[in-house]
């Protein structure tokens, strides 16, 4: 009886199965997709951070993760756009982030940590330059959020923008003019030498 029972539901129970088997492959597409950043490493096994000036290309909240695409100057003179991984819309806006924090057009100076892949990175920091009406912004994200020297280094020195969430310990906004810019690159020698180890 379960024999002439299976065999009159066989087809309904393959297509299940395919169904089934289909929708766990799908869902499991995206998670690996999602945590496919690969990090350029040095010999010793640390994150590689390069440091770039440009502009803001396109800037918009997104899931899986925030898209952000800037045009950064290459050694040759040329520029290239890169692709920077950020998180969620929903993580950031959380935060306090909005599809304002970053203009198109507007001059940046990046903290970016490279991907293997080219021209890819996660954002660590970026700088929009102050220019004679207004104070610029430095946003730092990933690797120095939370109770870290380097947070707390600018958090003596610079005073915040108001715009990020600083009980969530992720990321943060400082506002910051031109003499304070030019007091951290005296005292962090280097390009955004305050924002590295």
């Amino acid at each position: 009886m379960i024999q002439q029972w299976l065999t009159m539901r066989r087809p309904t129970l393959i297509l299940g199965t395919a169904l089934f088997v289909g929708t766990l492959v799908a869902l499991r597409q995206p998670a690996a997709a999602h945590h496919s950043f690969a990090p350029l490493r040095t010999a010793t096994g640390e994150d590689v951070i390069e440091i770039y000036d440009g502009v803001v290309d396109t800037y918009k909240l997104l899931n899986p993760h925030t898209a952000l695409i800037l045009n950064l100057d290459n050694e040759d003179g040329s520029r290239s756009a890169w692709l920077i991984e950020m998180s969620s819309s929903a993580t950031l806006a959380r935060e306090g982030w909005t599809d304002n924090s970053l203009v198109a057009g507007e001059p940046i100076t990046v903290a970016v940590m490279r991907s293997q892949a080219e021209h890819r990175g996660r954002l660590r920091a970026i700088l929009v330059h102050p220019n004679e009406d207004e104070s610029g912004r430095l946003f730092v994200l990933y690797g120095i959020g939370g109770d870290t020297p380097i947070m707390r280094r600018l958090q003596e020195r610079l005073p915040l923008c108001g715009t990020i969430d600083p009980t969530l310990s992720r990321s943060q906004c400082f506002a910051v003019n031109a003499n304070a810019l030019a007091a951290l690159t005296a005292e962090f020698p280097g390009k955004m030498g305050y924002v590295l180890p």
